[in-house]
């Protein structure tokens, strides 16, 4: 009995552990990955990775003595990554750090601390940086921390997806799969076959009628050459050169037998095919078989080659169809297929993505760079995620704490002062207009349908009512000068544009007939032959090697009338160009309108105004919009311009800049930075020190640059202040 119950009673321990041991351990739900400062500044584990190769475990101890160690992961012998040791306790220093701006980029770094309860080997943790922004959130690459179970899971799901990928047969290997290769080949090659035959008995019957034509040519040859000699014969026989002989002697005819014996000549000539048969060479009279159209030319090689659209649609008669469907049905379904294999995808997107063997907490060190803009003045940082196991079970990881970080930046040393420009403002102003306004050839009546001059009227229209809607001006008078071409004589060219002048004057007095004293106030003046602007015409637009020429006629102080004639005479082709291309450019009017300021009694009143325009550069570097503003600022190469310059990197042009304005702390304190940047580090020193004694804060801002940190570390600047807090504290 007591052998039965002992049984039974390790039975039922043996299930007990079997149901125990299927069920996954849940994460512990104040488990949570946190995330705390590096113990050093970015730059110098920058540095430090730099100048040497890491080891497999850092340690790092700030200021109070507090030691971090950070473990770098290698690969083993699959390729996977692996966490070479176990990671002691981090100590938590701050929640808030100052980092540099610098090119318009900045640095960001932190630990993220995984405990040791998040981390199981049949468990992946999927942890997420947020950077929280101007209000908006974005998230950083994933770190992925998976247990080597879980891994194993993993690797297995996507083998089995591989196998079904297996199965799909790529492009390149399209032919050797799904076409009938043997059956296609062979049908190519009995059409090369056919298609030599055909072309090679084509041949053979071109050489064959030309045989066949050269002989039958030669055999009517022979039969024409005997049919003269038989028309030859048969004159002599009817006498005909004692008739012609006759003829000659006498210049006619005498005895009437020469058209008798001419009219015999042709019946007997016309009876037998010996005196009139003419063979010839033609179609009627050759073998049946030599009469198609191909032998009216001689032999040509139409071998007709297949092209690869020729190929490719025969080859659409071979496919294995059943074969291609299939294939196209396994790429089709893909998608489907990887979600239903593969329950646990791989992040692609992640930063790490490693396997760890061994219990213990876990550190990574964590480096973003981000762009710096207008909501770059303080940003934060926090870590969630989530835990997966092979049972398919999510849970939540509660978030970290959140990481404060301000952003030193140049722009924190920006000259806000105003700036003002001095403005001149004149009591009596000007503007002018020049409108293309046509006439009809000697005429000087203006004609408002005539080609543009409508729309040119009213540009001069619309000119005229926004001075008059400005109740700012008051018009003094409107001129107009109308210019004409050469052509014609000089003296009438002139009458001619003043009547034109006059012309437009009388339109335009009742176009603007709401302005007061309209009638006294346009005047007509007439300019004549416009030589000048012809000139420059002839030097913009001309494009031979006798512009010159034309030029040095045209600046002869000679009668205008010859200076054209000359052109005409000795450059005809660029007369040509010049009467058809630039003589309508000279027929203009010039429009101009003088105005004075209403109730302005001094010519001259000079003001101050806000520079808008620097304003608007000033906004753009606020917003750290360095190239934009660039593009206002560097017109005035000030103390602003250098900030600019340097935030871009321009160091060169920016200590040129600085060296050229009056000594302040700011001033010290940038070329202090720039010294540094440019390797003379003797001058850093100086001039941030002299920063420093002129504005004793710059103790406080060097700590923030970079540049001016190492140097204060390199060199103890700072002693002082460190002795004088000893002493206080003593």
């Amino acid at each position: 009995m007591r052998k039965i119950i002992t049984n039974s009673l390790c039975l039922l321990l043996t299930v007990a552990a079997i149901f125990s041991s299927c069920r996954t351990r849940q994460p512990d739900d104040k488990a949570r990955a946190n995330i705390h400062f590096p113990a050093k500044p970015v730059e110098e584990v920058k540095n430090e990775k730099t100048s040497k190769k890491l080891p497999s475990v850092i340690e790092m101890k700030d200021r109070h003595g507090n030691k971090t160690i950070y473990a770098q992961t290698e690969k083993d012998q699959d390729g996977n990554s692996r966490l070479s040791v176990q990671l002691k306790e981090v100590t938590v220093t701050a929640r808030m750090k100052t980092v540099p701006e610098r090119f318009g980029k900045v640095d960001v770094d932190f630990i993220v601390s995984v405990p040791e309860e998040l981390i199981d080997r049949r468990w992946q943790l999927n942890l997420t940086p947020n950077l929280i922004k101007g209000g908006n959130v974005s998230e950083f690459d994933d770190l992925v921390i998976s247990g080597d179970a879980f891994r194993e899971v993993q690797d297995k799901q996507y083998a089995r997806y591989e196998q079904y990928l297996s199965k799909i047969i790529p492009d390149s290997l399209f032919d050797k799969h799904f076409v009938k290769t043997k059956a296609y080949n062979r049908y190519i090659r009995n059409y090369h076959r056919s298609e030599f035959i055909r072309v090679y008995k084509d041949s053979i019957d071109h050489a064959g009628y030309a045989r066949y034509r050269s002989r039958l040519v030669e055999r009517y040859n022979y039969f024409n050459d005997k049919m003269h000699r038989n028309r030859s014969w048969l004159k002599r026989r009817m006498s005909f050169p004692k008739i012609k002989e006759r003829y000659e002697y006498f210049g006619r005819d005498t005895i009437h037998v020469a058209a008798a014996y001419n009219k015999r000549y042709q019946q007997i000539a016309g009876i037998s095919p010996m005196f009139f048969m003419l063979r010839d060479f033609n179609t009627s009279h050759i073998q049946w078989k030599y009469r198609k159209e191909k032998y009216n030319s001689g032999f040509i090689n139409d071998y007709r080659h297949l092209s690869i659209a020729d190929s490719l649609h025969i080859k659409t008669g071979f496919l294995k169809k059943k074969a291609i469907d299939k294939n196209n049905a396994l790429i089709k379904n893909k998608q489907q297929v990887f979600f239903k294999l593969v329950k646990f995808p791989r992040n692609t997107h992640a930063r790490l993505d490693t396997v760890v063997y061994n219990k213990g907490k876990f550190d990574y060190y964590y480096k973003q760079e981000l762009m710096a803009d207008e909501d770059s003045k303080r940003i934060n940082i926090y870590v969630d995620g989530y835990v997966v196991d092979t049972n398919q079970e999510y849970y939540l990881v509660p978030s970290s704490d959140t990481l404060n970080y301000m952003i030193s930046s140049m722009i924190q040393l920006l000259d806000t002062t105003p700036r003002y420009l001095r403005k001149v403002i004149e009591r009596k102003v000007m503007s002018s207009l020049k409108a293309n306004i046509g006439f009809k050839a000697g005429a000087s009546e203006l004609d408002i349908n005539l080609g543009d001059n409508l729309p040119e009227l009213e540009k001069v229209q619309e000119m005229a009512d926004r001075i008059t809607g400005e109740l700012e001006f008051v018009v003094d008078s409107i001129t107009l000068v109308a210019g004409c071409s050469p052509e014609g004589s000089f003296a009438t060219n002139m009458l001619l544009s003043k009547r034109r002048g006059e012309s437009i004057r009388k339109y335009l007095t009742g176009m603007l007939e709401g302005i007061d004293n309209i009638n006294q106030i346009v005047r007509a003046y007439p300019k004549g032959e416009d030589w000048q602007g012809l000139s420059s015409l002839v030097r913009d637009s001309l494009d031979s090697r006798t512009r010159q020429g034309v030029l040095d006629i045209i600046a002869e102080s000679s009668d205008p009338d010859t200076k054209e004639i000359h052109i005409r005479q000795l450059y005809p082709g660029d007369y040509t160009y010049i009467r058809d291309k630039l003589y309508p450019k000279l027929r203009v009017v010039e429009f101009t309108f003088y105005m004075h300021r209403r109730g302005m009694l001094k010519d001259t009143v000079y003001t101050t105004e806000p520079d808008t325009l620097y304003a608007k550069g000033m906004e753009l570097l606020a917003k750290r919009r360095y190239s934009d503003a660039l593009q206002i600022l560097s017109e005035y190469n000030d103390y602003n311009t250098a900030i600019c310059l340097m935030s871009l990197g321009y160091d060169t042009g920016a200590y040129s800049i600085l060296e050229s304005i009056p000594e302040t702390a700011n001033r010290e304190y940038l070329m202090a930075i720039l010294a540094a940047r440019m390797g003379r580090e003797e001058e850093a020193v100086r001039r941030y020190l002299l920063s420093v004694e002129l504005d004793p804060a710059k103790r406080w801002r060097g700590t923030l640059d970079p540049e001016i940190n190492r140097l204060i570390k390199a060199y103890d600047l700072n002693k002082d202040d460190d002795d004088e807090n000893n002493n206080f504290e003593d």
